[in-house]
Parts: C-alpha cells; structure tokens; sequence
C-alpha cells in the first residue's frame, strides 16, 4: 500500500468527520436556543407566580377564612414553582448535553485534522535555532539596589510613627472602653441605690391606703349605728301613748 493512497483515504475520513461535526453542530445549535428560551422563559413565569402568591395573600387578608384561604394560595403556588423548575432543569440538562456534545466534536475534530496532515511536513528546526546559549535563555538578572542610610533612617523614622499611632489609638481606646465601664457600674449602682427607696415609698403608699379604708370603714360604722339609734328613737316615740305625751 503507497504513501499517497494511504493519506488520501485519511482526507476522506477527516473530510467525513468535519462534515458530522458541522451538522451536529447545527442540531446543536437549534437545541441550544431552545433550553436557553425554556430558562429565560422559566425566569418569568417564576416572577409571575411570585407576584400573584402575594397578590392572593393580600385578598386572602381581606377575606373571613384566612389562614385556608392561605395554605390554598401557598399550593398552588408551590405546585407552579415545581413545574416550572422541572422545565428549567431539563433545559438545563440539554445544555450541558450539548456542551459534552461540542467537546467530544471538537476532540474529533482536532483528530481528523491531525490524521489528514501529511507525515513529516512539519520538520525538525534547523540546528542553530534549537540550541540556546545559557545567556539567551536566562534572563539577566538586575543588580540589587543599594539603599541609603538616609532611606534607611525614614523608614525606620515612619515605622516607628506608626507604631506610636498605634500605640495610641489602642490606648484611647482602652480608655474609652474604661470610661463606658465606670458610667454602666455608677448607673447601675444608682439604681440599686433607688431600689430601697422606691420600695419605702411603696410601703408608705400600701400604709396610706390601708389608713384610708380603715378611717372610711369607721365613718360608715358611725353612721350606721346612728341610724340605728335615731330608729329607734322614733319606733319608741311611736309607741308611746298620747296621754302620757310630755307636755
């Protein structure tokens, strides 16, 4: 079997991979569009469910049976959201077929043009221009910099700046922090020093009212035994006869 027969039956299978790779790739494309309109449109249509849930649980506030009338709305509205999540995750499964699809095409493809192109075309590099010098292939490394003791000294200068800073920002701080403890233990000794106060001022007010229902009890005994009396004054005075009435 020649060279050249051999290379051309690999055009021919190259060429006949291409082709697969193209139609497939133009099936892939309308399925393709289609799962991203499923998605875009699954975008939607969850939106619009969302906004009739709440839509239904303000007419559902409106109505006598609230809490039925809610779990209604909340199943129909779980129910939608399931079918169209079941749509979205198809169409997302389409895609990621498709992209399988495209890598194992274009694997395939990197294939065939490899198999079609011919044996010893692309020769070895002459060799002046495969070898290197260490020179060339080393990049030139740069002289370190010399610093000056004036450098030096500004740094050092501002590291130590910003350590005071530092210092002193924490210590402000701390004394701040010291300040809000004092002023939460006076407040709080304050109100402990009140307790006892408020609580002879309760006592003396309990006394008050006790003082005041005994002195209105007392009044009204005194009438009510007034009363009595005067009753009886006049239950006597009525029997008494009119001979003996005093003159």
């Amino acid at each position: 079997m020649s060279w050249s027969s051999s290379h051309a039956r690999r055009l021919v299978g190259a060429a006949a991979l291409l082709v697969a790779a193209a139609a497939a790739a133009q099936d892939s494309s309308g399925g393709r569009e289609a799962a991203q309109a499923v998605i875009e449109q699954a975008r939607q249509q969850t939106t619009e469910v969302e906004r009739r849930y709440e839509q239904a649980r303000r007419e559902c506030d409106k109505g006598l049976f609230v809490n039925p009338c809610r779990e209604q709305a909340r199943r129909e509205h779980d129910q939608q959201l399931r079918a169209i999540r079941e749509r979205e995750v198809a169409a997302r499964d389409t895609l990621r077929r498709l992209d399988a699809q495209e890598r194992a095409e274009a694997r395939a493809t990197r294939s065939a043009e490899q198999a079609a192109e011919p044996k010893g075309r692309a020769g070895a590099a002459p060799k002046g221009k495969q070898r290197a010098t260490a020179d060339e292939a080393a990049p030139s490394a740069a002289p370190p910099r010399v610093v000056e003791p004036k450098e030096q000294e500004a740094a050092a200068a501002k590291r130590r700046e910003e350590a005071a800073q530092r210092k002193a920002e924490s210590e402000k701080r701390a004394a701040e922090h010291a300040t809000e403890r004092e002023r939460r233990a006076a407040e709080q000794a304050e109100k402990a020093a009140q307790v006892p106060a408020e609580i002879e001022r309760y006592e003396e007010r309990q006394r008050a009212a006790r003082a005041r229902a005994e002195e209105k009890k007392r009044i009204a005994e005194e009438s009510r035994k007034r009363r009595e009396e005067r009753a009886v004054e006049r239950s006597a005075a009525q029997k008494q006869p009119e001979g003996n009435t005093p003159k």
